[in-house]
């Protein structure tokens, strides 16, 4: 019998599920030799038992939240850790209006029509972010991407002097070259492999960072040749264990004082720590350039294109009086990683799974590729103005990230007054959210939500018609003054990437492939495809 079962009594029906939640948890998580079951016997027990002291009363939602529809704690959270797909837990706890979950940040509304969400998003008077606590700040999230960026900062001065260094740096931002090149490189790999599928997820996750540490910083990870190399490894660590459930809905358990009980979890620390002060030390760099350049710009030696971390450092020249401290500056390239690496590789896994599995929206869409970049057998690098060209290539994109939302919800408001939201009292105090599935699927939005159809997002069509009838009902970046500052660096990625695929692969699904009827997905935050393989058919 497992050492933590040995610690139980008898209970009711309410506490033997939280407290079988938690044995699950922990069974998972402990070293399992029996020397160390011995050693942490009495800890556990005390810390097992502070979690039932302090959670009980959050089993339900606060008694001012019970008018909104709501998904169990149980239901919700037994969800998480079997990692069941968001969209079928959705279908099952709201009828597209608001409803109330138990997540990482507690008891939260979630809001899922486009009039709400305009409201949420737009009166930042009323809808503040909120404020993240002092258990958060210790976790792996907290100090990894969590920290004083303009993603998690509250709107204020410290938020707007931030904003007016990075929108320019940007805005000038654009390695278009960069995506090409680092395209091509790819082919290389996957040619070695064309003759059985590749997992799209794992490609597109090691093309993705390789393109946000180069453009982003001027450093190379060289995760597409080296995948099991010490950087890409310690990153896929980190990013990994920003996600834990455990830690997520108990951050507390990731505090200095608690992480002897997880010993993995402690290395993890370590890990993070190392890529930390490497980013500091990348800074320290760059700002030692720049002084030393005596005006002179500082460029990628083979793309000619400046990266992100250079025009950051020099717009902050140019703004009066505004510097970023090199703990800001630090923190927001750990932001960056969200938009220009997790999200964008999980959005390109997606629209390659689109193409495998509708052959007539791959087939024009190659034909408008091939009408642009004509159709030699070579790659071509596509320019800034020739992927403006490619209307149903944005359409493709566009429709993806409706129908297969990679970010589950915004960063949280928090209600600084009791105010109305959709016909509903949102009690003071109370935390609220954008369930961006929930809008994307809303079938009072989309007809027949859940089918791919890049058509949509025609001239004239549904999501423009949409767009006029009901504002925001397509946002995959947010939007308002808190939109993804990283929007048109995503989405160039793949503006980029796609028509190159297009132009050097067919793609089709394995007989086999369990994603045959929709993708198998998990993940909490971010929705990712589970071994999506795909097979790569060269053309030339």
């Amino acid at each position: 019998m497992p050492l933590v079962s040995s610690l139980m009594l008898p209970l009711n029906n309410a506490k033997e599920q939280f407290w079988n939640l938690w044995l699950r948890i922990l069974n998972n998580n402990l070293v399992k030799s029996p020397a160390n079951r011995k050693k942490t016997a009495i800890p556990i027990a005390v810390v097992l038992a502070s979690i039932y002291f302090v959670y009980r009363k959050l089993i339900l939602p606060p008694p001012q939240l019970h008018h909104i529809p709501r998904a169990g704690f149980f239901q919700y959270v037994t969800s998480l850790f079997k990692g069941r797909p968001y969209d079928e837990i959705l279908k099952e706890i709201t009828d597209h209006g608001l409803y109330t979950a138990f997540g990482s940040s507690g008891w939260t509304v979630y809001v899922t029509r486009p009039e709400s969400a305009k409201k949420l998003l737009l009166k930042t008077d009323l809808f503040p972010k909120a404020i993240m606590s002092k258990a958060k700040k210790e976790t792996i999230a907290g100090k990894f991407l969590m920290g004083p960026n303009i993603i998690f900062l509250p709107h204020g001065p410290q938020w707007k002097g931030q904003r007016s260094i990075l929108n320019p740096a940007f805005h000038r931002s654009m390695p278009i070259r960069l995506f090409g090149e680092l395209a091509q490189k790819l082919f290389v790999e996957i040619d070695k492999k064309t003759d059985s599928p590749i997992d799209a997820f794992d490609t597109m996750t090691r093309w993705t960072l390789d393109a946000i540490g180069i453009a982003g910083f001027d450093f190379d990870f060289n995760a597409i040749q080296e995948k099991d190399s010490v950087w890409v490894v310690r990153y896929e660590k980190i990013t990994n264990a920003s996600v834990n459930p455990v830690f997520m809905l108990f951050p507390f358990l990731d505090s200095p004082y608690l992480r002897f009980l997880f010993p993995r979890r402690a290395r993890i620390h370590h890990e993070l720590d190392l890529f930390l002060d490497k980013m500091q030390e990348i800074i320290t760099h760059k700002r030692a350039v720049l002084a030393n350049s005596n005006g002179e710009t500082t460029v990628n030696k083979v793309t000619n294109e400046k990266d992100l971390l250079t025009l950051m450092l020099e717009a902050a020249e140019e703004e009066s009086g505004n510097k970023m401290s090199d703990e800001e500056i630090k923190s927001n390239l750990c932001g960056f990683f969200i938009a220009g690496h997790d999200t964008t590789a999980i959005a390109l896994s997606y629209a390659m799974y689109n193409l495998a599995t509708h052959p007539e929206v791959q087939k024009k869409a190659r034909e408008e590729v091939i009408k642009v970049l004509g159709d030699k057998p070579m790659d071509v690098l596509p320019t800034i103005e020739q992927i403006k060209e490619m209307p149903y290539i944005q359409m493709i994109i566009k429709e993806t990230l409706r129908r297969n939302t990679v970010a589950q919800n915004i960063v949280t408001r928090a209600v600084p007054e009791d105010t109305d939201l959709d016909g509903c009292v949102i009690p003071k105090g109370t935390r609220v959210t954008m369930d961006m599935m929930g809008l994307h699927r809303n079938p009072k939005i989309w007809k027949n939500p859940d089918e791919f159809d890049p058509e949509r997002f025609a001239p004239g069509g549904e999501a423009e018609m949409a767009a006029k009838k009901n504002g925001m009902a397509w946002m995959p970046f947010s939007n308002g003054a808190r939109m993804c500052i990283g929007v048109n660096f995503s989405l160039n990625e793949q503006r980029v990437f796609l028509p190159m695929l297009l132009r050097k692969y067919e793609l089709s699904l394995p007989d086999n492939s369990p994603h045959k009827e929709k993708p198998v997905i998990s993940g909490i935050g971010l929705q990712k495809p589970v071994n999506l393989q795909i097979n790569f058919k060269r053309r030339y």
